[in-house]
C-alpha cells in the first residue's frame, strides 16, 4: 500500500480549483437573501396596512365632517364606512374614535365623543390640539384609529407594532357639527 505524501502543490491545488466555488456562496448567501426577502414582504404588509389606517382615519373624520347633526343610526353607518375602508383586514382588532372639539376661552374642549373599543373623551374635556387648528367660535372634528400590527410571516418577526392616526378636520356645512343622542352609543364592531 503506498501513502500518498502530502506536497506544497497540493495546498495550492486547493486555491486554484474552480469546481463547486458557485454552489458555496450560494450556500454562504442563501439565507441573508432570504431573511431580506421575507423582511421586504413584512415591510410592504405593514406599510399596507398603515395606509389604510390612514385612508380609514381620513374617512372617519371626513364623513363625520360632512353632517351637521350625528345620530347614533348615523354613527354607525360611518363606521360601517370605515370597516369597509379597511378591508380585508379586521377591523374589530382597531380602536376608533370620533369627537367633536370646539373652542372655548382660547381652550380646545370636548363637545362630545363616540367610540370603538376605546374610551371616549369626557365632555367639556380639555385637549391639547395643534396651534390655530380651531377657529375662534369654531370647531373641529377628531378622528382617531389605532390598529396593533403583528407579523403575517410569524416567527422571522414577532415584533408587534401600534399604527396610528389621528385627522382634525372643520365641519362642512355648520360651526358645530351636533350630537343628537338618545340613547348611549354603542359600537356594533366590538372586538370579540
Amino acid at each position: 500500500m503506498t501513502r500518498k505524501r502530502f506536497h506544497i502543490h497540493n495546498v495550492r491545488g486547493i486555491f486554484r480549483a474552480k469546481d463547486g466555488v458557485s454552489a458555496v456562496e450560494f450556500a454562504l448567501i442563501a439565507p441573508l437573501m432570504l431573511l431580506m426577502y421575507a423582511g421586504c414582504i413584512e415591510l410592504s404588509l405593514m406599510m399596507q396596512l398603515d395606509r389604510k389606517v390612514t385612508t380609514s382615519t381620513a374617512t372617519l373624520g371626513d364623513l363625520t365632517a360632512r353632517a351637521t347633526e350625528i345620530t347614533n343610526d348615523d354613527l354607525d353607518d360611518i363606521f360601517e364606512a370605515t370597516r369597509m375602508i379597511f378591508q380585508p383586514n379586521d377591523i374589530t382588532a382597531a380602536r376608533m374614535r370620533v369627537t367633536s372639539v370646539r373652542e372655548d376661552d382660547g381652550d380646545a374642549v370636548v363637545d362630545w365623543s363616540d367610540a370603538c373599543n376605546m374610551p371616549e373623551y369626557t365632555v367639556d374635556q380639555v385637549l391639547t390640539v395643534p396651534a390655530n387648528i380651531i377657529l375662534e367660535d369654531g370647531s373641529v372634528i377628531l378622528a382617531e384609529i389605532e390598529y396593533d400590527y403583528e407579523s403575517k410571516i410569524g416567527g422571522l418577526f414577532t415584533t408587534k407594532q401600534t399604527l396610528t392616526d389621528r385627522f382634525y378636520l372643520r365641519p362642512r356645512r355648520v360651526d358645530l357639527v351636533s350630537r343628537n343622542e338618545t340613547s348611549p352609543f354603542t359600537c356594533n364592531h366590538n372586538a370579540p
